[in-house]
């Protein structure tokens, strides 16, 4: 049988608003009848009804996060140094993986404190999001991109850290450099890496996917197939993705093309599996637990009421540098 705050209140003789506030720490209780109380509810095993509680005060003591499927490692590292950064401020995680809309009207209704939202770059809300955001009383942090009117921004400088990666192939002799990706900012960063480094701009060497990628064909083979094996093939390749490096892999082996011998490979995203690899992967990306840290710092962070409150910060990327990458053999 489940033990209430009556019960606890018809056990110490007093009323079971003064159970309530007693359990909840209230200076307003008398100190003796605070310990009977307490040592009442310890000897029924006495076990908070959160739920009513979070009804009743319209708080949680908790982040609603609304995250992409975990096709990307990235996204399981970052999920994972968030709930961390979150526990220290003694606050718990609810994810949801749902479309954004029905997971914001879910998170509605669980009256979470916080929402952060992986929107990635160029996300547009629409009608029924702002909706939804409009009924939410919270704060919310935006990641990766996008705006919404009265919500934290947390971006990453990717354009950077591709030109970066560029700069560090052409550092070690290669001229001949070659991108897999979505056609975003991050092309944007590798175009301007060949300009500056005056290397030859090859169309042939840029291999598009799709907007959103998938475990299953991030790209199409037979373009990147015919890529690799043609006869003044790129000596190095930046990939966008750890999703992409995995879908070529495949085609690396099944051609017999070693890397870093015969192809010099930078993958975005600095995850820690990247490492584990026979040859460990030079990455460039966020550092993922700084991105955790600035997420949870921006939603606890106290602001006076004269300040507009709303802040926008852009996490810059760090190359680090593994086993990938070698000079080119001319």
């Amino acid at each position: 049988m489940t033990v209430t705050i009556k019960d606890i209140a018809r056990l110490a003789g007093v009323s079971h608003p003064t159970v309530s506030r007693a359990l909840n720490d209230d200076p307003g209780v008398n100190e003796e009848t605070r310990r009977k109380i307490i040592r009442i509810a310890k000897q029924l095993n006495y076990v908070p009804n959160l739920a009513a509680k979070r009804l009743a005060e319209r708080k949680s003591n908790c982040i609603g996060m609304i995250w992409p499927a975990f096709e990307s490692m990235f996204f399981y590292n970052l999920c994972k140094e968030i709930q961390r950064e979150a526990a220290k401020k003694g606050m718990n995680v609810l994810l949801s993986l749902d479309e954004p809309v029905e997971a914001m009207r879910t998170l509605n209704q669980q009256f979470v404190d916080h929402v952060i939202y992986w929107a990635g770059p160029g996300w547009k809300p629409p009608a029924a999001f702002l909706k939804e955001k409009e009924l939410f009383k919270g704060d919310m942090l935006l990641m990766g991109g996008g705006l919404v009117p009265e919500a934290h921004c947390l971006t990453i400088d990717r354009k950077t850290g591709i030109y970066e990666a560029v700069k560090h192939l052409a550092a070690m002799g290669h001229t001949r450099i070659g991108f897999i990706g979505e056609t975003t900012d991050k092309l944007v960063g590798f175009t301007q890496g060949i300009v500056d480094c005056k290397l030859d701009f090859r169309s042939d060497f840029l291999v598009s996917v799709g907007h959103a990628h998938t475990a299953e064909e991030p790209f199409d083979e037979g373009t990147v197939t015919e890529l690799l094996l043609s006869a003044r093939r790129p000596t190095a390749l930046v990939l966008d993705s750890q999703v992409v490096f995995f879908q070529l892999t495949k085609l690396l082996r099944r051609h017999k093309i070693r890397v870093p011998d015969d192809l010099s490979l930078i993958v975005y995203d600095d995850v820690p599996e990247l490492q584990l690899f026979e040859v460990p992967l030079t990455t460039i990306g966020p550092p993922i637990r700084s991105l955790a840290e600035r997420a949870i710092a921006l939603l606890t962070a106290k602001t006076s009421e004269e300040e507009n409150g709303w802040q926008e910060e852009e996490i810059k990327t760090q190359l680090v540098v593994r086993q990938s990458v070698a000079r080119p053999v001319l």
